[in-house]
């Protein structure tokens, strides 16, 4: 049942199209406060692994590899794998709305979503960089603030 509850909400979702997800009023619920401390907590056990195009292990991460990886080992929830379908497949949310746990999209060196962190409060993000692996970030310095897209919520389906 809870599966095509998912299904569903991600049908209706994929009709309505990423821009106008918020406005027409579905929407997906944050994480709990102890949820989010477990996401946080593990993903933060990953701090300083490396950085590998592709990679979703230890032995290297990609930015969507991570934040899907984070989602699926620490939560049992499935969020797609590539950046440019988690954020097809989330809601944008105000700044005022945002939670530790939501996700933070960039615009680097692309017109479209190509990174994607987990907020994780504070305006600070941890994520994969490519110079420098798994690392906590801030919102406010240069690079990410003028690339920075928004913030969103990914539709959660338990992973099988």
């Amino acid at each position: 049942m809870r599966y095509g509850i998912a299904i569903l909400v991600a049908a209706i979702m994929a009709c309505s199209g990423p821009a106008r997800q918020y406005e027409t009023g579905i929407r997906v619920r944050p994480l709990t406060k102890k949820e989010a401390a477990r996401l946080l907590g593990g993903a933060k056990n990953h701090l300083g692994e490396p950085y590998v195009y592709g990679g979703a292990a230890r032995s290297g991460w990609d930015c969507s590899g991570f934040t899907s990886g984070m989602y699926y080992k620490y939560l049992s929830y499935y969020i797609p794998r590539k950046t440019s379908s988690i954020y097809a497949q989330s809601v944008k949310i105000p700044s005022s709305k945002k939670r530790a746990g939501d996700l933070v999209f960039f615009k680097i060196k692309s017109k479209t979503a190509s990174h994607v962190g987990i907020y994780i409060g504070e305006d600070r993000f941890i994520h994969a960089s490519t110079s420098n692996g798994i690392v906590i970030s801030n919102l406010k310095d240069d690079y990410y603030r003028k690339s920075f897209m928004g913030y969103r919520r990914p539709l959660l389906a338990l992973a099988d």
